[in-house]
């Protein structure tokens, strides 16, 4: 009934009246959550706790969910988010469908469902453990005034101090960095053999779940800030200055390279090899350069790219292009099975398409390490005494057998390193399929099982080696399998180390780590249209609402396409405010051709905008749009090339 005279009074009087109607609805609703004295608020605290987890547990995966939530709400900050929004979407998950009541469901309708979705991705697993929403917003206010005192905090705190791991307490270093950063090979059973000595940075890095992400990104990004290589201005502000270094890519060339069937050829001429190539001499320094030109659309840069044969110039959006361009390249599988450029390795679950993580990747390795059943090496592994055992363990990842394909590998992972780490310095996401078991948990040095790897990368080997009784050999292969690709992991942190200070990613989990360096894997539709400007179009225009359509229709390669054909990348950021310009739809006057031929939709990736025609019906604008983003090879001209770069551009292999 008051819905009905809500919606009656906003056609009639106007929505004054039933503004200030739903505001104090919304102020008697908060009434219930106020708390009278500190004891009450103590006995909040203690019922607040999720059932079945410790404390620590139960606030890590609150402080988690709220993140999500707040993610998606107006702010887009978990300290700034609104508490009534939060305590409205915590009460609408805990009350069952049958006992909401009217006046509730009037509230919730102010929220962004998105909000209530998340939400239930969340927590809803765990709804029969989940205290009081009452409690469980005493619990999100104290996490809360926590992260505004640690966001002043944090740069006062050593994250990870030279001394700590020393040999002077029976460490496994010596007075250098202790062996979990060089050989992140570290694991819960040394810990039981190794002395560890009590710091402020180890009871960080264990309470790192009740820390916001934005809050330890906003301090990762001011240590960055901080450590950037000055650049001094030009003496033309639209001009790069002459410390930062032009790099020579033939993308043409590298095109047809990597369609060949010449695995030569493909290293050679990749772009992610021209850019090894071209970087090879370089220092971290240089690549720590974060300079922003004018009208280069807020795009820190840390070197000038010239496509050879294309005649583009270099406004952000060829700096861009080279990174996903590089990225792809490394994870191209040829018609063999194997990676073009031999740096990476589909894992089995990949191969055979089983499992969960089917599009995941490996380290790749020489031919020799691949077999690595020996049962001499099994039998004198098992005859080991059980300190001899951990040692092996801890120190396995240094202690491999090298050859000259293994040094090339590693060599390229350096660089590889490199690469992904400038990238996000520069908030480039990458598209770096990696498991989170092996490679971005082992990257935020968090405990991992050994069997859960396995089973991310092979389900078939996890099961045969559960329900095998041959527990030696298992322990063997599983320990080979998972220090060569730990040695691997030295190498790409090693690059990594040169350009951000990896010291610092302790501080987030894992999953946060992967969201922070690689995006949004999914091409949101609905965030894409939060940020998006309209240039001779208006939402309403039916061409507008065909092209969103069809961009729900695309798969996930195809909206990768056109991320990276609009934007030169294929990831999206996790939120609307990492976004550093809108996506900008602007009309496209071109005249149409003999016989309805109209013309195809382009894009300025330097600036993210789609110039786009007004295509007469939705299935004429699907098949331009996805001829465009499947067909365009090169960026639009910004101006005539000589015949000289034309020749060197298109020249053969």
């Amino acid at each position: 009934v008051w819905y009905k005279n809500y919606l009656q009074a906003i056609r009639n009087n106007g929505c004054t009246n039933d503004l200030e109607s739903v505001e104090s609805k919304r102020n008697a609703f908060l009434e219930t959550f106020n708390v009278k004295d500190i004891d009450e608020f103590s006995d909040l605290l203690a019922t607040g706790k999720i059932r079945r987890c410790n404390e620590l547990e139960s606030d890590s995966l609150i402080a988690a969910a709220y993140g999500r939530i707040a993610d998606v709400l107006p702010h887009c900050d978990e300290i700034e988010c609104s508490f009534a929004d939060c305590a409205l979407i915590m009460t609408n998950l805990s009350l069952p469908q049958s006992s909401k009541n009217i006046e509730l469901e009037d509230l919730f309708k102010t929220i962004d469902s998105v909000a209530f979705e998340v939400a239930s991705e969340s927590l809803l697993h765990l709804s029969d453990d989940l205290p009081s929403p009452k409690s469980l917003m005493a619990r999100i206010a104290m996490l809360r005034a926590l992260n505004r005192r640690a966001r002043l905090g944090l740069p006062w705190l050593p994250v990870r101090p030279s001394q700590e791991g020393s040999a002077i307490f029976g460490g496994l270093a010596g007075f250098g960095p202790p062996l979990e950063r060089a050989g992140r090979s570290f694991d819960s059973n040394s810990q039981s053999i190794w002395v560890q000595v009590p710091s402020i940075s180890a009871r960080l890095r264990k309470c790192r779940g009740l820390l916001f992400c934005s809050v330890k990104r906003s301090f990762v990004d001011s240590v960055m800030d901080t450590t950037a290589t000055p650049t001094p201005l030009s003496h033309d502000e639209y001009e790069l200055p002459r410390e930062v270094r032009t790099v020579r890519v033939n993308r043409l060339k590298a095109r047809r390279a990597i369609a060949s069937d010449d695995s030569g050829l493909k290293r050679k001429h990749s772009v992610f090899s021209q850019l090894q190539r071209e970087m090879r001499g370089w220092s971290g320094a240089t690549l720590r350069r974060g300079f922003i030109a004018k009208g280069h659309g807020g795009q820190k840069r840390a070197f000038k790219v010239k496509l050879v044969g294309e005649g583009v110039n270099d406004y952000s959006g060829p700096y861009r292009e080279v990174f996903t361009d590089a990225m792809r390249e490394i994870t191209d599988i040829d018609s063999s099975g194997n990676t073009s450029l031999g740096i990476l390795e589909p894992t089995a679950n990949n191969q055979g398409g089983v499992g969960e993580g089917r599009d995941l990747f490996l380290f790749a390795q020489s031919s020799d390490k691949k077999n690595r059943f020996d049962e001499v090496s099994v039998h004198l592994t098992t005859s080991l005494s059980t300190e001899e055992q951990h040692l092996l363990t801890t120190f396995s990842s240094l202690t491999q057998k090298q050859d000259e394909i293994s040094r090339e590998i590693e060599e390229s992972l350096v660089f590889l390193g490199r690469l992904v780490g400038t990238a996000c310095r520069h908030g480039i996401p990458v598209d770096l399929p990696l498991p989170l078991g092996i490679f971005w948990k082992r990257l935020a040095e968090e405990h991992v099982e050994p069997y859960d790897c396995i089973q991310e990368i092979d389900i078939l080997a996890f099961k045969r080696m559960v329900g095998s009784e041959l527990s030696g050999i298992n322990t063997y292969v599983l320990e080979t399998t998972l220090s060569s690709q730990r040695r691997l992991l030295n190498s790409f942190t090693e690059g990594m180390s040169s350009v951000l200070p990896i010291e610092l990613l302790s501080i987030f989990s894992g999953e946060q780590l992967r969201d922070i360096f690689c995006g949004n894997a999914d091409i949101d539709v609905e965030l894409l249209r939060k940020v998006v400007e309209y240039d001779g179009y208006t939402e309403d225009d039916t061409v507008i609402t065909h092209f969103w359509d069809v961009l729900r229709e695309m798969t996930t390669s195809e909206r990768k396409l056109f991320l990276q054909f609009v934007w030169a990348r294929n990831r999206l950021p996790l939120k609307e405010s990492d976004f550093d310009a809108p996506f900008k739809i602007q009309k496209d006057n071109k005249t149409v051709g003999s016989e309805e031929d109209y013309p195809l939709p382009s894009a300025s990736t330097c600036f993210f905008s789609l110039s786009l025609p007004e295509y007469p019906d939705k299935e004429v604008l699907k098949q331009k749009l996805i001829f465009a983003i499947e067909n365009v090879t090169t960026m639009e001209s910004d101006y005539v090339t000589n015949d000289v770069e034309i020749s060197e551009g298109w020249r053969g292999l």
